[in-house]
């Protein structure tokens, strides 16, 4: 039996940016309004069009409205002054010197708002957000949804989240604080599940300001939307693809279900040998040069991941590739010499965790964490196991849930006999191969179990998997429209159905018997991959069983 992994490619782009020009005032009781910070104050009873250095002010029983052609707003409330900075394609930057705001950003973050007071500096990479100054500069804000990156005079950056907030003085900020918990209201019956989403925060805010604190922020694009899933919830997608270095992409995706009080996230992360091109789009030519090359490839990738959580359970999968080497490929040109390149090692694993996963044997093993383990692993190498040979060893969980060798293979890639004869567990046996039947995690029929839950001609593919220790493993993948329909298609899925770019969203199911009866569901919208020429693309392969 042989176990394959499904290779789901990405195609990865940075947006345009949207104009942020159109900005409307709309007064509430007695506003005034100034070209500049030199010009005198003039009342408004109407809306207005505002232009770039313009400026608001609200007294103690009037309120204004900030309107944005993409559908953002900003409320102003009593007793407030602010203004607008930059109006520029690349941003839309504004102050509030002393007062009170309410965002809501919308659109598709194509406008990298940015908010000033004269003690903090607030970049909108969410939603919902509200602002307060006082009179001698301390600023307070809070996050009603999404995240905001704040930066304060001392070169300080926090990101904070959702239901946090963070005070920045003149002499620095404090860290973001969970107002859920701080909540005694909330009663401990809440407290678990702020508990588990303060974790995922603070996995997410760290990662966020890792990259951040780089100084990083170029070739950077940000996604938001609100959708509904295949199971008529309602999620609201939040995507950032960074570049942290001109060597390596790292896309960050999040899916939160209000109604449910849930928030499932994952990462992707590719790391190169060299640096890639601005233009993307080359990169899936890097990773195909990497394959049967007839000369050196330049660069190639070094390291891949994804990781998929439910801020409790987590599914992470790695693979690590050294130098592609020259290697005779007779056996596939009928015994005449064909020297082409390909990697010198590859190695997969795919590693588990969750508090149901720390109590399964095996967990901790190999260097891992208490509450992981490697659940499969496939390693292949040239010349480095056997001389001149090809070596497969793919392993899996036993019946103790130790990871052990299913089936090692060894071929000699000039021998057109080793090529053409070597298949499955009879030849196996002929060839000097091993099969450990007693760990193959396969039920009947041979191959893992493969079903279509939404019925022939939908794009609802999954794939399932029981391992000899009795652990399951369930990957589904769906292509979603953003009112929750699955996608129609002829026939039946693939994983190669899973590349079709388009207005639909590709939802991610994964359920394990280690999950404890949780599952991990997260929605990968296609905007941020799917850009126009100007932008840039890379391409990802990943699998999920």
């Amino acid at each position: 039996m042989r176990y394959y992994l499904t290779l789901l490619a990405l195609l990865a782009a940075l947006p345009c940016h949207a104009s942020t020009r159109g900005i409307v005032l709309k007064p509430e009781g007695q506003v005034e309004v100034r070209p500049g910070p030199s010009a005198d104050w003039t009342p408004v009873s109407q809306a207005v069009r505002m232009e770039q250095g313009g400026e608001i002010r609200t007294n103690g029983d009037s309120k204004a409205v900030v309107m944005f052609s993409d559908g953002s707003r900003f409320m102003l409330g009593n007793n407030s002054q602010f203004a607008v900075e930059d109006t520029s394609k690349k941003r839309a930057g504004f102050k509030l010197m002393f007062g009170k705001l309410r965002a809501a950003v919308r659109g598709y973050f194509a406008s990298r708002f940015e908010v000033r007071t004269p003690s903090a500096v607030c970049a909108v990479r969410g939603t919902e957000f509200d602002v307060e100054v006082a009179r001698d500069g301390n600023t307070e804000m809070s996050v009603e949804e999404g995240l905001v990156e704040v930066n304060d005079s001392k070169g300080k950056m926090a990101v904070v989240s959702s239901e946090e907030r963070i005070k920045v003085g003149m002499d620095g900020m404090s860290k973001p604080e969970t107002v859920s918990l701080k909540d005694e209201r909330a009663g401990e019956a809440a407290r678990p599940m702020a508990v588990m989403r303060d974790t995922a925060r603070e996995r997410t805010r760290t990662m966020l300001e890792e990259l951040r604190n780089r100084e990083l922020k170029a070739n950077e694009a940000m996604l938001g939307k609100d959708s509904i899933d295949a199971f008529g919830r309602r999620v609201r997608l939040e995507e950032y693809l960074l570049r942290p270095s001109d060597k390596e992409f790292k896309l960050l995706f999040l899916s939160k279900r209000p109604e449910q009080d849930r928030l499932d996230w994952g990462h992707l992360i590719e790391q190169f040998n060299a640096k890639i091109p601005d233009d993307v789009s080359k990169v899936g030519d890097i990773i195909s040069g990497m394959y049967f090359s007839p000369t050196a490839p330049a660069n190639w990738m070094k390291y891949f991941e994804v990781y998929l959580t439910n801020t409790v359970d987590s599914i992470k999968e790695t693979i690590d590739f050294t130098a592609p080497v020259p290697i005779n490929f007779a056996g596939y040109n009928g015994g005449a010499a064909m020297t082409r390149y390909y990697p010198g090692s590859i190695d997969y694993k795919q590693i588990l965790s969750g508090p149901g996963v720390a109590l399964a044997a095996g967990a901790g093993a190999g260097g891992l964490n208490a509450d992981e383990r490697i659940q499969f692993q496939l390693k292949q190498d040239y010349n480095t196991t056997t001389a001149g040979q090809f070596t497969w060893d793919q392993k899996v969980v036993n019946n103790a849930g130790a990871l052990t060798t299913l089936e090692k293979i060894t071929l000699d890639p000039t021998n057109v006999a080793d090529v053409t004869v070597y298949g499955y567990t009879n030849d196996l046996v002929d060839k000097g191969g091993l099969y450990t039947g007693t760990v193959d995690p396969t039920v009947n029929p041979s191959d893992p179990v493969v079903t279509y839950p939404s019925g022939p001609g939908k794009a609802d593919y999954s794939v399932g998997t029981t391992y000899a220790d009795n652990s399951t493993l369930v990957s589904r993948k769906l292509l979603v429209s953003n009112e929750g329909d699955v996608l129609g298609i002829p026939g039946s899925p693939n994983s190669g159905t899973f590349l079709k770019e388009g207005n639909f969203n590709l939802e991610l199911v994964i359920n394990s018997s280690l999950f404890q009866g949780r599952d991990i569901d997260v929605l990968f919208a296609p905007e941020i991959l799917s850009q126009k020429k100007e932008a840039t693309t890379t391409a990802d392969q990943f699998s999920l069983n």
